[in-house]
């Protein structure tokens, strides 16, 4: 009976959280600030074996609408070819007029370097210290006043760093999370992108999924103030915020150790100041095409996030919020982690509790209504906010959706109680996800 009563408030919790995600963006209204100054932007891409991909994020950079920005490439020890794609692309030369700040610790720096056909494009080569490492190296090198980290395998939209200046007129805000979409999802140029559908059906899953968790979770999470990670593919800081909460920590889970240092650093502060998402600031990023690069990724995911659950356990409800702190234990910990444990087991918990068919069947029932609503919920508000499917793709994405809750979504369980457990004696791996393939190999065209 006991076991009963934990599935049941469990159940009714995950309800409550689910419903918070659907809710909240169907009538949140987005608050656009007057634009009273351009803020100055430092781009950081931290690149290891980025060979394949670095060029089109450079050429994205190039197309951006906002001048006042500075892209700043770190080789972080890279044995691929990508210091030389660097060399031939931007024509690079020693650049003799750089210092170094010394308030965040990182490698020795090998040589910078600036390019002789691009201005304010910068390149750092230094010995391999990991991502947190060489975004450090960034944050010294920097000048502008808000520092953006960009995966190398990511595109910033046109308009990426227009709709993050427009948050930054709200001077509470210390930092913003953009939108991040799958490359692959996309056909067109850069200025006329149209989602599609017709992919295949892992790249599919992880479309619903990222369109999901943007667009509905992290809007809700925004205005609630329980944002748990701003993705490593985009984010912005105020630099001076980054300098005083000492950089990014060397581990495997650098955006979501951040994100929680900076609501360290809000409640250390008076509390009012704020984590935003900005919905209308979009990058498009390769993702996984393989399940065993969906399993290198999501295991890693799921590492960080015990990595940062035990590393910051002294401070729940003191120096963490407590509505954060209620956010991060029950909906991301105990539904879910520890509840994919039980979820996967469900077939031998039946037969130990022959009893209770019914139960649990209206529980999954009601679970795989909630999802699949959800779904729909996300196509409604991704539609509003100009991602628009046409009528044959939404009847593909109703078609899929099966599919998606009834195999993906318990195959991405398995990733998360094997992440769990192997974070136990592996606490720090990273096996490195393998790129498809260059960026302009996909359908988003830069021009």
């Amino acid at each position: 009976m006991v076991y009963l009563y934990i599935t049941l408030v469990i159940f009714v919790a995950f309800i409550i959280f689910q419903s918070m995600y659907i809710l909240i963006p169907l009538f949140k209204k987005e608050n656009r600030h007057k634009i009273k100054r351009n803020y100055s932007f430092s781009v950081l891409v931290p690149a290891f074996n980025e060979g394949k991909v670095i060029s089109q994020c450079i050429s994205g950079f190039q197309q951006l609408n906002y001048s006042a920005a500075e892209l700043i490439i770190i080789n972080d020890g890279s044995t691929d070819d990508t210091l030389a794609i660097l060399k031939q692309k931007l024509k690079l030369l020693p650049y003799k007029y750089y210092s170094m700040s010394a308030k965040l610790k990182h490698n020795h720096i090998i040589k910078v370097y600036e390019s002789s056909i691009f201005p304010n494009i910068y390149v750092i080569d230094k010995l391999q210290g990991g991502k947190a490492d060489a975004l450090n190296a960034g944050i010294n090198f920097s000048v502008n006043e808000v520092v953006i980290t960009l995966d190398a395998d990511s595109i910033l939209d046109q308009n990426s760093l227009l709709e993050m200046n427009a948050a930054f007129q709200d001077f509470d805000t210390i930092a913003c999370g953009g939108n991040v979409l799958i490359a692959q999802a996309f056909n067109g140029e850069m200025d006329n992108l149209k989602p599609t559908f017709k992919i295949s059906g892992i790249i599919r899953y992880q479309f619903l999924q990222y369109l999901t968790a943007f667009y509905l979770h992290k809007r809700a999470q925004a205005s609630l103030r329980t944002i748990s990670v701003i993705a490593g593919a985009f984010g912005a800081f105020r630099k001076e915020v980054l300098v005083d909460i000492n950089g990014f920590r060397n581990t495997i889970g650098e955006d979501m150790d951040i994100t929680l240092k900076l609501h360290l650093w809000i409640k250390d502060n008076g509390g009012h100041k704020r984590i935003s998402f900005v919905p209308t600031a979009m990058c498009y990023t390769e993702c996984p095409t393989t399940l065993i690069d969906l399993f290198k990724q999501r295991v890693r995911w799921q590492k960080a996030f015990i990595d940062c659950l035990i590393y910051y356990r002294r401070f729940y409800f003191v120096r963490l919020s407590k509505r954060f702190s209620i956010f991060f234990l029950l909906d991301q910990f105990i539904i879910g982690t520890l509840n994919a444990f039980p979820v996967v087991l469900m077939p031998l918990l039946l037969i130990f509790h022959k009893g209770h068919y019914i139960l649990f069947l209206l529980f999954g029932t009601s679970a795989v209504l909630l999802f699949m609503y959800q779904s729909i919920t996300t196509i409604y508000v991704s539609s509003v906010h100009g991602i628009k499917f046409s009528k044959v793709d939404i009847f593909r994405i109703l078609l899929f959706l099966p599919i998606e809750i009834f195999v993906f979504r318990l195959v991405n369980l398995s990733f998360v109680i094997y992440g769990t457990l192997t974070y136990f004696y592996q606490p720090q791996k990273w096996n490195k996800v393998e790129r498809s393939g260059d960026l302009d190999k996909m359908n988003v065209k830069i021009t």
